[in-house]
């Protein structure tokens, strides 16, 4: 394996990780145990870890170590608006153009997520990564019909934050709010409404400052208003 390759698998499986919180906010990242575990060099890990500290998604500090860094509240609006400018974009491109297989295709994914959603088993330890499969395809779909599923995929891989409070939202009750945005932002598509399928995005990708308040009740410290010197 190359040292690129190496520094790269080192980097998605930490950050993987981070948003999956399998690694939580504070804990401990040791460059040399990382390094063994996945049967590379140091030099690679720690350039993975100097990379995501320059995401803000681990903090290295002298005197303290290595950890993975909390949630920054600042960047996540900043992420945010960003996605909610571009997605509008491509949605708007959409209005009124659905032809009625590619409406039927948003629906069925609705529905997809609704029954997983619906039937919760803890005989499937993967579920909650399945919903986010299905969400991130109800909003990839736009995207993939304008011949720009590169932008969405390109999206989610620079929303450190976003995308670390996204997998707390299966916990409350903003989960149980998706199919009916969904469905929201669907109809506004198929009726061409762009003032309401502008609404219903907006209010659709705010929904993360619901979790938001739930999560930093239970563990303030997983959050920060702002970058740290």
């Amino acid at each position: 394996m190359s040292a690129r390759n190496a520094r790269d698998l080192a980097y998605h499986t930490v950050r993987s990780r981070i948003i999956t919180m399998e690694l939580k906010p504070g804990d401990p990242l040791n460059a040399r145990e990382l390094a063994e575990e996945l049967g590379i060099s140091r030099t690679p890990m720690r350039e993975a870890l100097i990379l995501l500290n320059n995401a803000h998604m681990v903090a290295i500090k002298p005197q303290s170590g290595t950890h993975v860094a909390p949630i920054d509240l600042h960047l996540m609006e900043l992420e945010q608006f960003s996605r909610y400018t571009l997605e509008k974009e491509i949605l708007t491109r959409m209005c009124g153009r659905l032809t009625p297989e590619q409406e039927a295709g948003y629906r069925q994914l609705i529905e997809a997520y609704r029954v997983l959603e619906a039937s919760p088993s803890p005989e499937e330890p993967d579920r909650e990564m399945r919903l986010l499969e299905l969400d991130n395809a109800f909003h990839r779909r736009a995207f993939e019909l304008c011949g720009m599923e590169h932008h969405f995929d390109h999206m989610p891989a620079s929303l450190q934050h976003v995308e670390r409070i996204r997998k707390f939202s299966l916990q409350t009750n903003e989960n149980k709010a998706v199919c009916a945005a969904h469905t929201r932002i669907l109809d506004a598509m198929v009726q061409n409404d762009t003032q309401e399928l502008s609404r219903a995005l907006e209010s659709h990708l705010s929904r993360y400052e619901q979790t938001v308040e739930e999560v930093q009740r239970l563990h303030p410290d997983y959050f920060t208003d702002g970058l740290e010197p």
